[in-house]
């Protein structure tokens, strides 16, 4: 046998690790949905959601897939909060309603994606106070200070400066997802544009509509 072919034969039967230049590591990845598709309601029944996000390694993915006319902004908050925290890729995808604290919950994600069926809408929050009337006051002072810091941070750059003063003042605005999709670009625009301490792990700069 030629001296070539001994080598190669040599060669083939060595172990794959001693001879190949490619080394394969084989990690566990996992894909998580999680339906936000219904009233939002107290914080309790989100536990589930909050453990997913919470313990999430590097290589999982989450998607919230988003059918919802809103509720609690407290339990939407969590979520948010959770969100980002969270080790993995995290993803929104709107593929109905994102009214209200959902709304909120979509243009806060590190990425969105936006269904052509979908519409949103954006108002400032529904709240009451019960007291005597000085507690009632600063109740009423705190409360819209907290709100209109939360409406800040979900809706900078999705609405111009004109229309974030007409939302704390109590319109409401209404987007198809065309224009809805339009309007998150400038969002993700926006943040990329703020500090790293300040702006989403990670910024997606084209939202897909379909």
């Amino acid at each position: 046998m030629k001296k070539a072919n001994m080598e190669i034969e040599e060669m083939m039967m060595m172990r794959p690790e001693q001879r190949g230049l490619i080394r394969t590591i084989t990690q566990q990845a996992n894909t998580h949905l999680i339906f936000i598709d219904d009233d939002i309601i107290e914080p309790s029944n989100y536990r589930d959601v909050i453990h997913c996000l919470a313990t999430c390694s590097d290589n999982d993915s989450v998607n919230l897939l988003v059918n919802s006319h809103g509720g609690q902004t407290d339990s939407i908050w969590q979520i948010i909060e959770a969100m980002k925290g969270c080790h993995g890729d995290v993803s929104v995808t709107v593929i109905g309603a994102a009214y209200s604290a959902a709304s909120m919950l979509a243009c806060m994600a590190p990425e969105c994606y936006i269904a052509g069926s979908a519409t949103f809408m954006l108002h400032t929050a529904h709240y009451g106070s019960i007291g005597t009337v000085p507690n009632v006051q600063g109740q009423t002072d705190f409360a819209t200070k907290q709100i209109n810091k939360m409406l800040d941070q979900a809706y900078k750059g999705f609405l111009t400066e004109k229309e974030m003063d007409e939302l704390k003042k109590g319109k409401e605005f209404w987007f198809d997802s065309e224009e809805a999709g339009k309007r998150m670009a400038k969002r993700y625009k926006y943040l990329s544009g703020l500090s790293k301490i300040t702006q989403p792990k990670k910024v997606k700069q084209e939202v897909e509509v379909e």
